[in-house]
């Protein structure tokens, strides 16, 4: 998959150096990167459930992001970590969650 993060040591930059937006189901963790592309990675922990509920969560952020990206600046690698009350939320409560992120980090571009 094309704008996708999956090297640990991108991961671990983005915890280390990058800066972070906590909202009550998500957590998004960002940086800016050299290209002109913005890249995502999700991460689901083992405390929030067995693999068909990561796996769950994990689509229904993918699914989030896939609406929200066109909107969101080039440039970045964003990290979303799942919070254990994403568990039992809908993907309307996850794109409002992720939504507040953007917007609180300044992601978002405008849509005038």
């Amino acid at each position: 998959m094309k704008g996708t993060i999956k090297l640990n040591k991108e991961f671990r930059y983005a915890y280390n150096r990058g800066k972070k937006v906590v909202t009550d189901r998500i957590v998004m963790h960002y940086n800016k990167n050299r290209t002109p592309v913005t890249k995502y990675g999700i991460t689901v922990s083992t405390v929030i459930g067995k693999a068909h509920m990561r796996n769950r969560i994990k689509r229904l952020i993918r699914e989030a992001y896939k609406d929200e990206k066109k909107l969101i600046k080039p440039g970045y690698n964003i990290i979303f970590v799942a919070r254990s009350k994403c568990a039992f939320s809908s993907l309307k409560d996850i794109k409002s969650s992720m939504n507040e992120c953007l917007l609180k980090a300044e992601l978002k571009e405008s849509m005038l």
